[in-house]
């Protein structure tokens, strides 16, 4: 009789204690020499291994989009916080969609688009959201869908780590489907209520994003008017400590009016508690603890040599198959660019 299988893939779960004590014992530290201050030290160099990661390339699973708003006359825009670097920038125009009524509640604020000459339903795309938070710190929310008010099916959530902040906040629905009535609400419905929220009339449909060219810093300092106002075209990636996008032309009054989806890199979640995990995938997770156990090697004196040299090799030869791995399998396109020289 065959032995069943467990039925399951990528369940098991490495919090960061694990992978310290698999990484000690990588390097031959006993167990009963792991003390406090080791777990520390390891926690800490478990955080800039983590974050020396993007100085070889960007992971995957760091490629985030945010929609950020322009301002008239602004031309700078800072990037949020652990920003390394930005892959495509885009300038969007929309078309905002105005529904018949809205109803708020302390549960939801929802509204309907009416019914069509017909005497049916008027079936909406509703592809962007925007809530301005004004003054109150914004929490997670849910957005959904329904033909009849009562059957609710989510096409957008957002979580505290994607809709921190106040002011003005952007968020795309996942599902777009034409519906009737639309609505958002709390994440969980403990939090506070949605009445503070200007939310009616702020939904949009027929998104249409524009590539912007990103330009060198020779390039943008040579600009002879930054000040310039238009429909943004190009862009310079300032890395500063606070990474900023710095926009030319800068938006006029029209250009305001839209908005700036940005894809960017950024780094990995720091390590937490030792009872958390490593913001990795699984397929990372061996190639980790030989990386960590070769930066314990340098300062732990315990460590044995020969199992450290050992750990130092296994760890270039997983990272290179694990980096090459690291792919979306996309096909490379070229473009040439022949012109005609000129003097």
């Amino acid at each position: 009789m065959p032995i069943p299988t467990t039925g399951t893939v990528s369940t098991v779960a490495y919090d960061t204690r694990t992978v310290i004590d698999r990484a000690y014992g990588a390097i031959g530290v006993v167990p009963q020499l792991i003390t406090g201050e080791k777990i520390q030290i390891a926690q800490d160099l478990l955080s800039l291994v983590m974050t020396d990661m993007v100085n070889t390339a960007n992971p995957l699973w760091c490629l985030e989009k945010i929609l950020v708003t322009l301002n008239q006359g602004q031309k700078s825009y800072d990037m949020p916080t652990g920003t390394n670097d930005v892959r495509n920038v885009f300038y969007r125009t929309m078309s905002n969609v105005t529904p018949v009524a809205f109803t708020a509640t302390t549960a939801a604020y929802t509204i309907d688009f009416g019914l069509n000459p017909a005497g049916v339903n008027n079936d909406t795309f509703v592809g962007s959201w925007s809530i301005n938070w004004g003054a109150n710190v914004s929490f997670p929310v849910t957005f959904q869908q329904s033909e009849d008010n009562v059957n609710w099916t989510q096409t957008g959530k957002t979580t505290l780590g994607t809709a921190t902040g106040t002011g003005l906040i952007w968020y795309d629905m996942t599902v777009t489907n034409a519906k009737r009535y639309w609505r958002v609400i709390p994440t969980p419905a403990t939090v506070p209520n949605l009445l503070p929220l200007t939310i009616v009339g702020n939904v949009y449909n027929t998104p249409n994003d524009i590539l912007m060219y990103r330009m060198n810093a020779d390039d943008y300092f040579n600009m002879t008017n930054k000040d310039f106002q238009g429909r943004p075209l190009q862009f310079w990636f300032d890395r500063q400590l606070v990474p900023e996008i710095k926009l030319w032309p800068q938006p006029d009054l029209m250009a305001s009016q839209n908005l700036m989806p940005v894809y960017r890199q950024r780094l990995i979640m720091d390590v937490g508690t030792l009872q958390q995990a490593i913001e990795v995938p699984t397929r990372w997770f061996y190639t980790v603890i030989f990386m960590l156990g070769d930066a314990l090697g340098f300062v732990t004196p315990e460590a044995n040599p020969e199992k450290w040299a050992a750990c130092q090799r296994r760890a270039a030869q997983m990272q290179n198959t694990t980096w090459t791995e690291e792919r979306d399998k996309s096909p490379i396109k070229f473009q040439p660019n022949l012109r005609m020289y000129t003097r």
